[in-house]
């Protein structure tokens, strides 16, 4: 019987709403996952509404929503989902979204500090209400035990709106998967076929930029710097990765005279290294990013890259060094300035071999080695002391 004990698995549950799809969010809990499912003593069920991908691993049971309206779909999943995981009397549950029984929260921002931040709004509609009386439910729950941030930018934004939560968070960053980015292998070729698509010059820098909420982001922002660039006798190219209103976004580059100096690619969910290596640095000026997987990508991919100073990925950047600092993205003036500097081929190499060196630091090994300590932490605290040393001697630690 007691070796029977020994064998059993440590049942996990993960919860969150899409699994395998496209986001920042989304490509974390996916990458973190499926390298847990990999361990021979963890059973890992998933609790999604629906899901793209998974190994054969991963048990998954689909939870049921409404679909009509987000305050219908958000409400049904979070309610739906407690049950199911509550009925299945799991070791651990580890939560990527608001669900109020889990022992691990991997947590972006609070919903206030986006709305009235970032969104600039005043006025709470009712799906706000609800997010922040679900957040507050999950936040506050007893059975919680860890709150995990992807950046020591979202812990201070976490610390204005929940400072006496603090004591339960602990940051950990996403990684990047170093041996995919890092291949130079085509870099040429990759190069040629986006200069020959696009008609532009071998001469002239090309920017990359990947994000789906264009204004967010500050594709605007960047482009205004291309044309302030080009008055200046600088002429820069930008390859952008990912969905917007291409309609609105190709009136402004009209009015700009810029129009034949952006590029629009879509986006991409296979092969993506390749348009990292057609560029000659990347940029994203977001108002706020909790992190941005994105610039470990670039990073990994020898690039260096120009950053607002509102970015979590300051973690890991380095003024200087591996990035340039964008202070007001608001004046194309300055975004020149950095565009101009990167335009020393010397420079770009520098900080480009800084940028790679720095993204070894953060393969997803480590990411999972990270949240499995918190994990073991859990398990010694509801007193399964045989699980929380199997996954501590998992990465080659001890209960010592």
């Amino acid at each position: 019987m007691r070796d029977k004990v020994k064998m059993s698995p440590l049942r996990i549950a993960i919860v969150t709403l899409e699994y395998g799809y496209e986001g920042g969010a989304e490509r974390f809990v996916w990458q973190v996952t499926e390298r847990i499912s990999r361990l021979p003593f963890i059973e890992v069920n998933l609790f999604a509404a629906r899901w793209k991908e998974t190994n054969p691993r991963i048990i998954c049971h689909q939870v049921p929503i409404l679909k009509i309206g987000r305050c219908a779909t958000r409400l049904s999943f979070c309610w739906n989902a407690h049950q199911m995981v509550q009925n299945g009397k799991y070791d651990l549950v580890h939560c990527h979204d608001l669900v109020a029984n889990c022992d691990v929260l991997t947590f972006g921002v609070p919903h206030l500090f986006w709305v009235k931040e970032i969104q600039k709004k005043n006025m709470l509609s009712p799906y706000n209400h609800l997010i922040q009386w679900l957040e507050k439910k999950t936040l506050y729950s007893k059975s919680l035990s860890w709150i995990l941030p992807n950046s020591q930018r979202a812990k201070t934004a976490f610390a204005q709106y929940y400072s006496d939560l603090l004591s339960k968070v602990q940051v950990v960053s996403p990684g990047v998967e170093f041996d995919r980015f890092c291949q130079d292998r085509d870099r040429t070729e990759q190069r040629e076929k986006i200069l020959n698509r696009f008609g532009w010059h071998q001469s002239h820098l090309l920017g990359l930029f990947v994000g789906n909420n264009w204004k967010l982001k500050g594709l605007p922002q960047i482009c205004l710097g291309i044309a302030e660039a080009k008055k200046r006798g600088l002429i820069i190219n930008l390859l952008v990765v990912g969905r917007g209103d291409h309609e609105a976004m190709g009136s402004f580059l009209r009015a700009k005279g810029i129009a034949n100096q952006v590029g629009f690619i879509g986006l991409v969910s296979e092969e993506i290294e390749n348009f990292y290596k057609a560029a000659d640095f990347f940029i994203l000026l977001s108002r706020f990013e909790s992190f941005g997987m994105v610039v470990l990508e670039a990073m990994a991919s020898a690039l260096p890259v120009i950053l607002s100073a509102d970015i979590g990925a300051w973690d890991v950047a380095i003024e200087g060094v591996n990035a340039l600092k964008i202070v007001n993205a608001e004046d194309p003036q300055e975004i020149a300035m950095a565009y101009s500097k990167l335009s020393d081929p010397l420079v770009r190499k520098k900080m480009g071999h800084n940028a790679r060196e720095t993204a070894k630091k953060y393969d997803w090994s480590k990411v999972v080695e990270a949240i499995l300590r918190i994990y073991s932490l859990v398990l010694k605290e509801k007193k399964l002391l045989q699980q929380s040393d199997r996954i501590l001697k998992s990465v080659g630690l001890s209960l010592d």
